[in-house]
């Protein structure tokens, strides 16, 4: 600090200490005294309702994505894979079905000229799916099947080779 800074500060100080007396010295009548505290009342009550407004729907979106997640878990649930309850063999013949009873049944009544069978390679780790023995040891060892697929392209049954 230099000397010529020196008397700036002191009278701003002087300035300061003015006006503090002089704000002291004003006393604010009673109507002007309750005017300014229901002024700041009714700010402070206005942002006070709008911090509130959106947390309410925050609060109801908690319940509702537990509620959406509990309806995918449910529905994810019901969707049973083919041979979720192991392979079903149809009746008279060596043929695993790979679609639910209901679509079976469907297909059978449709007639022979409805379906192919087409001869291919499985991976054996497709057989654990099924619910058929599986070996891991012999895991990247093709399996011989026939597969016997609808006109519109559904694989309705597995059957495996020798």
């Amino acid at each position: 600090m230099t000397s010529d800074d020196a008397p700036r500060f002191i009278r701003l100080a002087d300035w300061l200490w003015s006006g503090a007396r002089e704000l002291q010295e004003r006393h604010p009548t009673q109507a002007q005294q309750m005017a300014t505290l229901d002024a700041m009342r009714a700010s402070f009550a206005s942002r006070q309702a709008a911090t509130r407004r959106p947390r309410w729907r925050w609060w109801l979106a908690g319940p509702g994505l537990c509620a959406a997640a509990l309806m995918a878990c449910v529905g994810l649930l019901s969707l049973a894979p083919p041979g979720e309850s192991g392979a079903v063999v149809a009746r008279g013949s060596d043929f695993i079905v790979l679609v639910s009873a209901e679509r079976w049944a469907a297909y059978q009544s449709g007639g022979t000229n409805t379906a192919w069978l087409v001869p291919t390679d499985v991976p054996r780790e497709r057989l654990a799916l099924l619910g058929l023995p599986y070996d891991p040891g012999a895991a990247a060892e093709p399996v011989h099947t026939e597969l016997l697929i609808h006109a519109s392209g559904d694989v309705l049954a597995m059957r495996v080779l020798p």
